[in-house]
C-alpha cells in the first residue's frame, strides 16, 4: 500500500540519516560527543519504523472462482471474535442463509458424497448481534460466516460484549459490503459452482501492541534525555572548577610596561609591549596582555598558556584547591612541561617584584585610571625599589665592617 512505501522510504532515509552523521564525524571532532546519543536515537527511530511496517495490515479479503474461471476478489473485515483465519486461507462453498439475518436457526448446508467439503454461509446484517448469527451458523454446521452490509459498503469490524456467547463460537467469520455480497450470492454461489476463499490479514492487532511499544519508546528517549542533561551539567560543572572567576582574577596583580622590564612580548598575542600597557602578571612570573590572557583564564583554563602551571591568585589557594578538587595540579599529561619554570629571585629583578608588590586595591584592565593615580603609582614603585636597593647594598657594608 501507499503508506508502507512511504514508510519504507523514510526507513532508508534514516539509514542514509546515519552513515551521513558518521562522515561529518570524521571531519568535525566536536561531533563525537553527541555522535552515540544521535546514532542511538536514529537506530531507535528505524526500529519503530520497521516495526511499524511490520504492523501494517495486510488487508483481509475474499477470492472467488465461478465455474468458467472467472476470479473476483472482494475486501473483507474479520471479526474480533471466533477463530483467526490460517494463513492458507479458508477455502468452500458459498450458501445464502434462510433466514437471511440469520438471528434464529438457519438451515444447513446440503449434504455431499464428499465429506471434507466446506461450506460458507452468507449472512444479512441487523435485526439481531453479530455473535448470535455466527454461533447460528456454527451450530447449523457451516466452516465460516460472510456478514454482509445492507445499503453500505462500509466494513464493520464485527464485535461482542457476551463473553458467553464468543466463548461458544469456534468458526471465523468476516464483514463485506452489499455490493460484494450480491456479486458473491449471484455469480460465485454453491448453485452457480463457485467457491470461495477467505484470506485472512498477516497483520497484529496495533491496538494491543502499538501502546506498549510507545511506552518502550517514550522510557527510552526519556532516558536518553535524562542522560543529556546529567551529561550537560557535568561537564559544565567540570569546566566552572577548571575556570578561574572573576574575583580570582581581580587578585592577580597588573604591571605597566615601562622600557627595561624583563617583560618584551606578549605569548598569546606575538605583540610587543608598549610603553603604560597593562600587563596581568601570573604567579609563574609570566606576563600577558589583560586582554588577552583574562579570556583565557576565564573562559579557557586556569592555567599558564605558556607553562601549564596552575594559576592560585595570593589569598585563594583553599578555595582554589577544593573547587578544583586537587585534580589540575597532580595530574601528569601530555601537555605537563617537563622543567616547570620557578619565579626569578628578587634580587635579580628589582624592578619586576617591587612592581609586584606596589599594585594597591583590586587591580583593574580598564584604561580608565586618572593622571593622579598613575603619578602616585609611579611614586610607589619608586619608593619600593630605592628600599630593594638598600636592602641589597647591606651585606656588602656587613662585609666592609667585619
Amino acid at each position: 500500500s501507499l503508506l508502507a512505501q512511504s514508510a519504507s522510504g523514510l526507513a532508508r532515509y534514516v539509514t542514509r540519516m546515519q552513515f551521513q552523521i558518521v562522515r561529518e564525524s570524521e571531519r568535525k571532532t566536536g561531533v563525537k560527543m553527541l555522535l552515540p546519543i544521535a546514532m542511538l536515537m536514529l537506530s531507535l527511530t528505524q526500529i519503530f519504523i520497521i516495526t511499524f511496517i511490520s504492523l501494517l495490515p495486510v488487508e483481509a479479503h475474499i477470492t472467488a472462482y465461478s465455474g468458467d474461471n472467472q476470479t473476483e476478489r472482494f475486501d473483507d473485515a474479520p471479526a474480533r471474535f471466533g477463530f483467526r483465519l490460517s494463513s492458507q486461507g479458508l477455502k468452500g462453498f458459498l450458501i445464502g442463509a434462510r433466514p437471511e439475518n440469520g438471528c434464529v436457526p438457519i438451515d444447513p448446508p446440503p449434504i455431499r458424497e464428499n465429506s471434507s467439503s466446506s461450506f460458507i454461509v452468507l449472512i444479512k446484517r441487523y435485526h439481531c448481534n453479530f455473535d448470535i448469527k455466527v454461533l447460528n451458523a456454527q451450530r447449523a454446521g457451516y466452516m465460516a460466516a460472510i456478514v454482509h452490509n445492507v445499503d453500505s459498503e462500509e466494513l464493520v469490524n464485527m464485535g461482542s460484549d457476551d463473553l458467553e456467547v464468543v466463548k461458544q463460537i469456534n468458526i471465523p467469520s468476516v464483514f463485506v459490503g452489499e455490493k460484494a455480497s450480491k456479486s458473491l450470492l449471484e455469480e460465485y454461489s454453491y448453485e452457480r459452482g463457485g467457491r470461495v476463499i477467505l484470506m485472512p490479514d498477516f497483520s497484529l492487532p496495533l491496538e494491543y501492541y502499538l501502546i506498549p511499544f510507545l511506552i518502550i519508546v517514550g522510557i527510552c528517549l526519556i532516558l536518553i534525555v535524562v542522560f543529556m542533561i546529567t551529561k550537560f551539567v557535568q561537564d559544565r560543572h567540570r569546566a566552572r572548577r577548571s575556570r578561574l572567576r572573576k574575583d580570582q582574577l581581580k587578585k592577580l596583580p597588573i604591571h605597566k610596561y615601562k622600557k627595561g622590564d624583563a617583560y618584551d612580548v606578549c605569548a598569546i598575542c606575538l605583540e610587543e609591549y608598549e610603553e603604560g600597557e597593562k600587563l596581568r602578571v601570573l604567579p609563574c612570573s609570566h606576563a600577558y596582555h589583560c586582554k588577552c590572557v583574562d579570556p583565557w583564564l576565564t573562559k579557557t583554563k586556569r592555567t599558564c598558556p605558556v607553562c601549564k602551571q596552575k594559576v592560585v591568585p595570593a589569598g585563594s589557594e583553599s578555595d582554589s584547591d577544593s573547587d578544583s578538587g586537587g585534580d589540575e595540579s597532580d595530574e601528569v599529561s601530555e601537555s605537563t612541561p617537563l622543567l616547570r619554570p620557578h619565579p626569578p629571585a628578587r634580587i635579580r629583578t628589582p624592578s619586576l617584584t617591587s612592581t609586584h608588590s606596589a599594585s594597591t586595591g583590586p587591580p583593574d584592565c580598564s584604561d580608565s585610571d586618572s593622571t593622579e593615580d598613575e603619578e602616585v603609582g609611579e611614586g610607589e614603585v619608586v619608593t619600593v625599589e630605592t628600599v630593594v636597593v638598600m636592602q641589597q647594598e647591606r651585606p656588602d657594608d656587613d662585609l666592609i665592617n667585619a
